[in-house]
């Protein structure tokens, strides 16, 4: 009966879990400036990377210019969003 118990218990505090998860999601998402991440992708690149019979994921990954892509993420927010609070 206790067994039982503790796992109703933990089935209950899963939306919890889901929620803190969401919570750091959305402080990632704030870390990224979305329009300098766009301004890093060679688009017409990556539209020859994506076809119908897939993705071709080098020419994705060389579609991407890493360093305007670095320079687009706060990295003392992702810090944020991976540190316990008090």
């Amino acid at each position: 009966m206790k067994q039982w118990s503790l796992r109703l218990l933990l089935v209950g505090l899963l939306p919890l879990a889901g929620a803190a998860l969401a919570q750091d999601m959305g402080k990632l998402v704030e870390a990224v400036d979305q329009e300098k991440a766009r301004d890093s992708v060679d688009t017409e690149q990556m539209k020859e990377a994506v076809s119908t019979d897939g993705v071709d994921y080098q020419k994705a990954y060389d579609a991407v210019d890493k360093e305007k892509a670095a320079d687009s993420v706060d990295m003392d927010k992702v810090k944020e969003a991976f540190t316990e609070p008090e």
